[in-house]
């Protein structure tokens, strides 16, 4: 299904401290200023060969930005992960603590993140708050910090970055987001939108990373009004059924909001399941509910997979002309 290309509204950064933001109970970590330092970890798989650390510091560095790599960012001795977990988690924590560091960004994702949980202290980061970043498997990160009560960024990480010359608009969503910049997307309309108007701190990520969350303490419950953010690779339709059926049973999906269906992309076995893609099984469970969703949010494994603030509020409102997503400021 064609995907179609958002517009991005900005507003100049207004604050530089961390802060309680307006009515979640959430922490917002400081934005950053030209001239602060990035922590770049790969806390799941390890990097693909033909990654260029050389040109992921090039590019943070044109936006202003000192980068920090983790010793073992690009290890490739295990078989899969980036080092063992201990390494990975110590390259994690030593950003957490390191005052120097402003934000602490996926190199890429894979899988892994959860074997990190019992080996770092992310609590820390409610002492000196800094964005935490990244998307896939990275979801378990941001579900943690969740219950934590921090915001952090579903967005690009630097290994999909595009170095080609050709414009980099996921990229360029990330510089935005740590900026201070993002303050609204929309989207273009979509045949399966629900219209409707509604508010509630915005949570999610990855479909399958969210539902093996649960029963565990990063489980993401909704509580609160939330509003919930999936997206998907590489799964077969089958099994995005049996998520949702999962969701519905659960209650979680009848207590949402409002629903931002981000890409589903490289989906298998459409036919034998008799659907025309991921999107026809999600909006069978959507319909009924009489929320907004949006369907075509541009977050997730294809492009442009644009950067959003987990953990702060958002209002997502949804008519025939398209769909508008805000980030609501602090007073």
């Amino acid at each position: 299904m064609k995907h179609l290309f958002p517009i991005l509204l900005l507003l100049a950064p207004l604050f530089a401290g961390a802060q309680e933001s307006d009515s979640t109970g959430f922490l917002r970590p400081p934005y950053l200023h030209r001239g602060d330092t990035v922590g770049i970890v790969s806390p799941a798989g390890k990097l693909p060969l033909k990654t260029d650390t050389a040109k992921i510091r090039q590019r943070f560095e044109s936006w202003g930005l000192h980068v920090k790599f983790g010793p073992h960012c690009a290890d490739r001795e295990q078989p899969y992960f980036a080092g063992t977990d201990e390494e990975r988690a110590a390259d994690l924590q030593a950003m957490i603590d390191d005052e120097s560091v402003k934000a602490v960004i996926a190199c890429r994702g894979g899988y892994g993140s959860v074997r990190l949980l019992p080996l770092v202290d992310l609590a820390r980061l409610r002492e000196r708050p800094k964005w935490v970043v990244g998307f896939s498997d990275i979801t378990m990160l941001h579900l943690a910090l969740r219950k934590l009560r921090i915001e952090s960024i579903h967005g690009p990480m630097p290994a999909g970055f595009d170095f080609d010359g050709k414009e980099d608009p996921s990229a360029e969503s990330l510089r935005q987001a740590l900026f201070g910049e993002t303050v609204c997307i929309e989207v273009e309309p979509h045949p399966l939108n629900q219209p409707g108007t509604a508010s509630g701190c915005l949570s999610g990520g990855n479909l399958t990373v969210i539902r093996s969350a649960d029963g565990t303490p990063e489980e993401l419950t909704a509580e609160e009004p939330t509003v919930l953010l999936i997206e998907e690779v590489g799964e077969f339709v089958y099994r995005i059924d049996r998520l949702m059926q999962s969701l519905t049973r659960s209650g979680r999906l009848g207590s949402l909001k409002a629903i931002l269906v981000g890409h589903f992309s490289d989906m298998v076995g459409m036919k034998k399941f008799g659907v025309a893609d991921a999107y026809a099984i999600i909006s069978s469970y959507t319909r009924p509910l009489g929320i907004p969703v949006v369907f075509g949010f541009p977050a997730g494994h294809a492009e442009p997979n644009l950067a959003v603030y987990l953990g702060r509020r958002v209002t997502v409102s949804v008519d025939d002309e398209g769909a508008r997503v805000e980030f609501v400021p602090q007073n």
